[in-house]
């Protein structure tokens, strides 16, 4: 891996763990912090977008910047593309539902659907402060290309998703979260698996971090929705099987292997500039 996406790697982990540590002290040996101390986690998600746009200042100035920031505002790409950005967890979530009716589970109550409108709030707070926004611009701006040209799209899809899934451990032991619920290794696999849509929807859509951010968001909103019934084993299992089946048509379909692809930039987009290395 070279130096500058290890780099990007050890800063973001030790920037966002060192924000949520007062959140994980409290949660575990320090029970009696007050609340308040929680509070710098609320910009732990950012860390990944912050080391990404300081790296690319360093390496390459304010064109890297500037290139780096109209990603996340790339819109020139086949609008077909909107609807698996949209439409495809989603999907993806209301077939967990269906697939959990038909193998006669009970369902439980899922509160975001008692009010719909909720959904739309819901949404711009997990878009601005819940990850994509923050997340975004490292994960998949900064760190997905160099990944890919070095282990392909596949190894540099696995690779990604390790390190992505891994970055969520403290929260796993932070109470009130997502994470709490779900164990470890199920969330990093999970993790592992939808880096493989990310990066078919980034190759797809000339690097398109915005295209990332609003996958992440409506990702995210079918989680927070389905939570009452991923919060269950066989719930979790359900919906990652659904994931993985998608990503096995995606594999399959794009013909994606281990090896580095003939040239950096198959869909033509433009790298952001950095010195070798």
């Amino acid at each position: 891996m070279q130096y500058r996406v290890r780099l990007f790697f050890l800063l973001t982990f030790a920037l966002s763990w060192l924000l949520w540590l007062p959140s994980l002290l409290r949660s575990t040996v320090l029970p009696g912090l007050p609340a308040v101390a929680g509070l710098p986690g609320m910009f732990a998600p950012f860390a990944p977008g912050i080391v990404a746009f300081a790296l690319t200042a360093r390496a390459a100035g304010r064109a890297g910047v500037r290139q780096l920031a109209r990603r996340g505002v790339n819109v020139g790409f086949d609008r077909i593309w909107w609807l698996p950005t949209l439409l495809l967890l989603p999907l993806v979530a209301v077939l967990t539902v269906g697939g959990g009716r038909l193998l006669g589970w009970e369902m439980p109550a899922f509160p975001l659907l008692a009010q719909p409108l909720n959904l739309i709030g819901t949404f711009f707070f997990i878009f601005f402060l819940g990850g994509p926004l923050g997340e975004e611009f490292g994960w998949r701006g900064y760190a997905l290309e160099p990944m890919q040209r070095r282990w392909g799209a596949l190894g540099g899809s696995l690779g990604l998703g390790l390190l992505w899934g891994l970055w969520h451990l403290p929260l796993h032991f932070i109470e009130g979260t997502a994470q709490q619920v779900i164990p470890v290794w199920q969330f990093v696999a999970q993790q592992i698996v939808l880096a493989v849509l990310y990066t078919w929807l980034f190759n797809h859509t000339r690097g398109s971090v915005l295209v990332a951010m609003l996958f992440h968001a409506m990702g995210n909103l079918s989680g927070a929705t389905l939570l009452p019934l991923l919060a269950t084993n066989q719930g979790r299992w359900l919906n990652f099987g659904l994931l993985l089946a998608v990503a096995i048509v995606i594999v399959v379909g794009e013909r994606w292997s281990l090896r580095p692809p003939a040239t950096a930039n198959p869909d033509g987009h433009k790298p952001i500039p950095t010195p070798p290395g």
